[in-house]
């Protein structure tokens, strides 16, 4: 089975041959050790080239493209600062207590082949055999950043909801339509919907009913009409709605942070949701990866591999990103047990 065909297998709730391993790399891990001479990557080749000789060398399933969407040769410094929220068009106030909905003109992008060079090229680099996937924020996500803070974007949510929730489906909009182009020029088979800000330390419940549960599932309904599956990466607490995720619409949930991280443990989770949607993780990228002695984490890594392997379902990954400090020697090791403890 190749490892395509592996996360796809998992993806659909199957069961494969072994466990797949597929971890989230944050960008400093991959510049820190994906780049050769410790130089910093200065075109999109340069970090894709970067990207893929991590996932070469960790054995990994399947890999998650970071800037997917990018035009050939472009300086990855301005193209990195041309992806920060802009201010809704028609409307330069950037201010949101000024800021008028009814000037806001969604302005959904012409998306071509050219758009997305940079998954393109990792699929060249990779080939046919490893799943390649993109991202995509949901709408509560993206409206949360494009504040200063988050304790302004907190304080306009409580003062305004009603011009908050505009907003929220302002930049839903832009996801979906940026979703689709991954899955359908950009030749991406998963979108991960990144929605970091939906655990249980930011948002209540409720809230993530009415603000945050309408755009996931918006995405996830159009990601699966594209052809794609999707999945819900919330770091963190997400313990008290979990069903929720699995009753969103998409195909799979990320991260799990295990305490003191945040509050699931997987055999939870599998009992809660695994019959209802993929689930991915969930090793402490801090107090094991990071931290743990060799005994502590080959233990950790072997009751996870076993836990999750139950009933298939499962890709093995770090809860939340690999980060720049991790030995990669450790992520390595993940890959040796995977094929001691991980064939079905």
């Amino acid at each position: 089975m190749t490892s395509r065909e592996r996360i796809q297998k998992a993806m659909n709730g199957g069961i494969p041959d072994r466990v797949p391993y597929w971890c989230l790399l944050s960008l400093e891990h991959i510049i820190n050790h994906g780049m050769r001479d410790d130089k910093s990557p200065k075109t999109i080749e340069e970090l894709i080239e970067a990207e893929i000789r991590l996932t070469k060398e960790y054995n990994f399933d399947g890999a998650l493209i970071y800037l997917p969407g990018n035009r050939e040769n472009s300086n990855i410094e301005s193209f990195i600062s041309r992806s920060i929220n802009d201010v809704p068009v028609g409307d330069e106030t950037n201010n949101f207590i000024n800021a008028d909905p009814e000037k806001w003109i969604l302005e959904i992008p012409d998306y071509c082949s050219e758009d997305f060079y940079s998954s393109l090229y990792a699929r060249e680099l990779l080939g046919s055999n490893h799943h390649v996937g993109g991202w995509a924020a949901d709408g509560f996500s993206r409206a949360i950043q494009w504040f200063p803070s988050i304790e302004e974007s907190m304080m306009a949510l409580l003062v305004d909801p009603i011009k908050f929730k505009a907003l929220v489906e302002y930049f839903e909009n832009l996801s979906i339509a940026w979703a689709k182009a991954q899955i359908e020029i950009g030749k991406l088979e998963s979108i991960q919907i990144s929605s970091p800000y939906a655990g249980s330390s930011f948002i209540s419940k409720e809230s993530y009913i009415d603000l945050v549960l309408p755009s996931v599932s918006r995405l996830a309904t159009e990601i699966r009409q594209s052809g794609g599956y999707s999945y819900i990466h919330t770091c963190g607490s997400i313990n008290d709605r979990m069903e929720l995720f699995a009753e969103s619409g998409t195909d799979g949930i990320e991260c799990m942070d295990p305490p003191p991280l945040g509050d699931v443990t997987l055999d939870v989770a599998k009992s809660r949701v695994g019959d209802k949607i993929f689930l991915k993780g969930n090793l402490d990228s801090v107090n094991i990866l990071l931290q743990a002695n060799e005994e502590e984490f080959e233990s950790v890594v072997k009751d996870t591999i076993q836990i999750g392997k139950n009933n298939g379902g499962f890709i093995l990954s770090s809860a939340c990103s690999i980060s720049r400090d991790v030995n990669p020697k450790r992520i390595k090791n993940i890959s040796k047990l995977i094929d001691k403890y991980g064939e079905y």
